[in-house]
């Protein structure tokens, strides 16, 4: 099949397009740089240059295109300025789907995420759940606002599969989740924060499975994607075990957590950097997020990588890629 991929130089955009020119798809991908252009098409893909912020940009992006994975968008807990979510997120989001009405595509597969139907701490998230309560970051409320976007195009008759992933790790994870496993592994990180929160865990490969089944599903269709919903004390326990290294039992006060958050984004109202720690991140990561992946394994017949399975293998690939110094 002929596909067009949004957001395919991210961290999950790599991992699908390899595995759709693999099983023998037409793979063409939208980018924003002319490097990227390059280096993508040295690896055989088609691509067009266009930015889903630019309606111009994106006329007859879908000639001769049967779907489209619209993966593109800003996943961060900090931005300089909070309006970008909203222009990429959202904005983005409805330039591609007014632009995809012109032409007769057989499924948009829309990548969202759990921040999109996060529920308050303690509740389990399903395909029926609505965002409930304040808003921990403008990454959550333009995810929750795309979604609802969705809705009204699946009206208006657009053939829209939503997916809503957890936490994704697993190889060349070293920026996210990864670096947090990384800094354990390595001894950086020598106190827990938070352990009783919940992330919900998902290995790269069994998106990309659910992704490529998306294909073939009912239009309207929507899934949870999670592995295990695992406390983040029982992932400073895990990695501990993994790599041989002695049980991390200090932790971190919250309000130590809270002065570092609020003093880092302090500095960067200054010098319009990165804070260490955004207080948008310490608020998801404190209220953490569960989610049920029953009704894709039902289903779909999803087999999901559990918690240990998960960490070990990511563990493996950092081994391999000598990134962890193996001195307990």
């Amino acid at each position: 099949m002929n596909i067009l991929v949004t957001g395919a130089t991210g961290y999950i955009g790599p991992f699908l397009i390899k595995k759709l020119k693999e099983i023998g798809h037409n793979v063409t991908i939208l980018v924003r740089k002319k490097e990227d252009f390059i280096r993508l098409e040295a690896q055989g893909f088609k691509c067009i240059l266009g930015d889903i912020t630019d309606k111009e940009s994106l006329v007859g992006i879908f000639n001769n295109i049967q779907i489209l994975f619209h993966l593109a968008n800003i996943a961060s807990w900090w931005l300089p300025n909070n309006q970008t979510y909203y222009d990429v997120n959202l904005k983005g989001s409805i330039n591609l789907f007014e632009e995809s009405k012109k032409y007769p595509l057989d499924k948009i597969i829309h990548v969202s995420s759990i921040a999109a139907i996060r529920q308050p701490e303690g509740i389990m998230a399903d395909e029926e759940s609505i965002h409930q309560g304040d808003f921990e970051s403008h990454y959550s409320k333009s995810k929750y606002l795309v979604e609802k976007e969705t809705e009204k195009y699946l009206k208006d008759g657009l053939p829209i599969v939503t997916l809503n992933p957890g936490v994704v790790t697993g190889p060349k994870d070293t920026k996210t989740f990864g670096k947090t496993v990384l800094g354990i592994a390595n001894g950086k990180v020598k106190a827990k924060f938070f352990p009783n929160s919940y992330i919900p865990l998902v290995y790269i490969d069994d998106l990309i499975s659910i992704m490529i089944k998306s294909i073939d599903l009912k239009v309207g269709s929507k899934y949870v994607v999670v592995g295990e919903n695992i406390k983040i004390g029982d992932v400073f326990d895990k990695v501990c075990k993994i790599t041989d290294r002695d049980k991390i039992t200090k932790i971190t006060p919250n309000f130590i957590l809270l002065m570092v958050a609020y003093y880092s984004e302090f500095l960067s109202f200054f010098n319009k950097k990165r804070p260490s720690l955004p207080i948008d991140g310490l608020k998801a990561i404190k209220i953490g997020a569960q989610a049920s992946s029953k009704k894709s394994i039902n289903d779909l017949d999803m087999e999901y990588l559990n918690g240990d399975q998960i960490l070990t293998k990511l563990i493996d690939w950092f081994n391999k890629n000598n990134l962890i110094n193996n001195c307990a």
